[in-house]
């Protein structure tokens, strides 16, 4: 065990027997990050890891411009009640909480990723789906189209969320359908009907 992952597990410890810690080890913002976030009691959250793959990967490791960002969503996560956080995947996963606050480091990553971000998690939010894991979604783009996609999470914003199963519903009904179309037909998938409600 790491000497940082011990720090996490002390600092738990020394918190839930109510002493103070002479351990010579701070706890680090990865230390913090992993108390935060993995709250849902899920069967796959594993402290030791979550500290060292922040410590490798994190965000304010890969794109240091954006610490600040990260922090602020740290913070924000760390104010939210443990009812926040549930088990995707049985790991543990923020509800679309601290919007502004993931949108603004999602945008300071990529423009791009911040827009995907906004519409992903209000329409979440909208539509009742807390286990949707925006981040990751927002993460894979497709390649060479930039602009359709810039397109697409635009007129999205543009819109009311829309929460009905796109198989389902009445294409005309279906927002941005032309957007989704270009897309589509950028992405290289045969194009869907291009007429917008």
């Amino acid at each position: 065990m790491g000497a940082r992952s011990k720090s996490w597990l002390l600092a738990v410890l020394v918190a839930s027997a109510g002493c103070e810690s002479e351990y010579p080890i701070a706890a680090t913002a990865c230390d913090d990050w992993c108390l935060a976030t993995q709250r849902a009691s899920c069967e796959e959250d594993y402290p030791e890891g979550c500290v060292s793959e922040c410590e490798q990967r994190s965000v304010r490791r890969r794109f240091p411009r954006c610490e600040l960002h990260w922090l602020d969503v740290l913070e924000c996560y760390r104010a939210a009640p443990d009812s926040d956080f549930l088990c995707v995947e049985e790991e543990s996963y923020p509800r679309p909480i601290c919007i502004a606050e993931r949108v603004a480091l999602g945008a300071c990553i990529a423009p791009l990723r911040g827009t995907c971000l906004e519409a992903c998690l209000r329409e979440a939010l909208v539509c009742g789906e807390p286990e949707r894991q925006c981040e990751d979604i927002c993460r894979f783009r497709t390649p060479g189209c930039t602009a359709e996609e810039a397109a697409l999470f635009t007129c999205q914003l543009a819109q009311p969320a829309f929460c009905e199963d796109p198989a389902q519903a009445d294409p005309s009904q279906i927002p941005c359908l032309t957007e989704i179309g270009t897309l589509l037909e950028c992405a290289g998938f045969s194009p869907t009907p291009t007429t917008s409600p």
